[in-house]
């Protein structure tokens, strides 16, 4: 699994002659709102997918979340305590033996994360920079 790399230059451009306080605010929205586009794409791929199989309990998709890291530039998108099975619906799972019963079940993997990672990460670096953009107009307005 690779992280993308955001062009740190460009950030550090925007945010130059913002007080300390002000770059944490600005960054920090412009963080939520790129973490916020993977959530929304993966909520939409699970819908989609979960809703062919018709077993759908709600679990997964009420344990989407995102965070913004407090030390640190960056941003998490994920799952709650309760998605904690979230990769295996995910990647699947592949036939094994099952130590009293000699089989065990399968399950195909939809990618529905895997999915949302890959196509919304042209969106998510538009967004980080939009949000910054507003965030930094918005602080200078108030000046």
């Amino acid at each position: 699994m690779e992280l993308k790399v955001i062009d740190q230059e460009n950030i550090h451009y925007l945010v130059r002659n913002l007080e300390d306080f002000e770059k944490d605010k600005a960054i920090r929205s412009g963080l939520r709102s790129a973490a916020s586009v993977f959530m929304r794409k993966g909520k939409t791929n699970l819908r989609a997918r979960m809703r062919k199989s018709g077993k759908v309990t709600g679990n997964l998709e009420s344990s989407f979340t995102t965070r913004v890291k407090r030390r640190k530039l960056g941003a998490l998108s994920g799952f709650t305590q309760s998605g904690a099975h979230a990769h295996l619906v995910d990647m699947g799972t592949r036939k094994r033996p099952h130590p009293l019963t000699g089989t065990s079940g399968i399950m195909p993997g939809n990618s529905f994360w895997s999915d949302a990672r890959k196509s919304e990460e042209a969106k998510a670096e538009r967004f980080l920079y939009d949000g910054l953009k507003r965030a930094i107009q918005r602080i200078n307005e108030r000046r």
